[in-house]
């Protein structure tokens, strides 16, 4: 079996081994301290919510774990289910143009942009993304890029209200309408939404300008 390095290897050779990711990005989240940044505030244009195409993206819902059974197991043992897991996501291609906008000027190549839609009641577990959005985008440019050439935003599309939560590392986010913070592509996340209103985001993930 390949030994896989995060220096070296391209983000499409991880995409192939995601456990080996895994495991890999513990020893840079052990060396992790603060690394969440506020790069300024956006204003968020107004847009219809209810009508863009809203899809379904429950973390634990049924579908082809493949080579991530392992982790679906790991978290339902520990009482994640479908019920309690729900996420709703908007894809890059459905945007509204006024939000694609803003986000074409966040200092990034090779974007992409998914909006989550958090409803009360549903968490994310603690994860680090895989980039499959990504991947699927550019899968050539996934075989010529590495981890360390990326960039990781998010754009809070609405204000923190009580119950919301959003967690990098040992750092517990407060946000406002607008807010773009930036963390580092191996940072283990989770949110909640322990409120009444619905948190809404734009993940932004793309490779650094040279």
């Amino acid at each position: 079996m390949e030994v896989l390095n995060l220096k070296d290897n391209t983000i499409g050779d991880y995409h192939r081994n995601l456990m080996s990711y895994y495991e890999q990005v513990k020893t840079e989240q052990d060396k992790m301290h603060n690394d969440v940044k506020l790069l300024g505030n956006f204003d968020v244009p107004n847009f219809d919510l209810d009508a863009l195409n809203v899809q379904d993206r429950t973390i634990l819902r049924d579908r082809d774990w493949g080579s991530k059974a392992d982790w679906r197991d790991y978290m339902m043992s520990h009482g994640y289910n479908k019920s309690n897991t729900k996420l709703e996501m908007v894809e890059m291609q459905d945007l509204p143009t006024a939000l694609l906008d803003v986000c074409n000027t966040f200092d990034m190549q090779l974007p992409n942009f998914t909006m989550n839609i958090q409803s009360p009641g549903s968490v994310v577990p603690a994860h680090e993304d895989t980039w499959y959005k990504w991947c699927d985008r550019y899968p050539n440019e996934m075989e010529q890029h590495t981890f360390y050439d990326t960039k990781f935003y998010i754009w809070f599309l609405s204000d923190r209200d009580v119950g919301h939560a959003f967690q990098c590392g040992h750092t517990d986010i407060n946000w406002k309408r607008g807010d773009l913070i930036e963390m580092p592509f191996y940072a283990r996340h989770a949110t909640s939404n322990a409120g009444y209103t619905d948190k809404l985001l734009i993940q932004c993930l793309g490779i650094k300008q040279h």
